[in-house]
């Protein structure tokens, strides 16, 4: 039995030419899979979970909103509703506003009725390869954050964000 007959057909059953359009389309269809299916394998294999404490700046709120803060508790993210961790620590100190006098100059001054609360939250974070998140929500320096308490709702940016508060053996 010859390898290729005289019509170009290995063993007489398959085209060459066929057989390379098989070939390619099960290599293209390989990388497809490992190029969608392969890095998200890799990224979940090298998460791991640490202690994680995250500093929450809110500016300018009211000074019973920061009060209902520091009640403790959990706190959520505001859209999901996602547990982030729980509340460890709030610290105020007035608000600093810009004010417009009547000549045009800016004026730095502090408010009176306003402070910025400063919100220490502990929680267990993900740390994968491309993202940090609690509780799937990315936690990120600089990132704006809606929370949640029992007692209060506020806005503000992650200022610090310590990992691994529990050591590395």
């Amino acid at each position: 039995m010859k390898v290729l007959d005289e019509k170009g057909r290995l063993f007489g059953k398959i085209s060459i030419i066929d057989l390379l359009v098989i070939v390619v389309i099960v290599g293209a269809v390989a990388w497809f899979g490992y190029s969608m299916f392969g890095k998200n394998l890799r990224t979940e294999v090298s998460q791991r979970e640490e202690e994680t404490e995250i500093v929450v700046v809110a500016s300018g709120m009211r000074p019973t909103t920061a009060e209902a803060i520091a009640k403790g508790g959990k706190i959520f993210e505001f859209k999901t509703g996602a547990c982030v961790g729980e509340v460890v620590g709030v610290e105020t100190e007035p608000a600093v506003v810009w004010l417009l006098e009547g000549d045009g100059r800016w004026v730095q001054t502090q408010s009176d009725d306003k402070v910025d609360a400063f919100v220490t939250i502990r929680g267990t974070a993900r740390v994968g390869e491309n993202v940090i998140t609690m509780n799937g929500v990315e936690i990120r320096v600089g990132g704006s954050i809606g929370l949640k308490t029992k007692f209060a709702t506020f806005q503000g940016y992650i200022m610090n964000m310590d990992l691994d508060l529990g050591g590395t053996p």
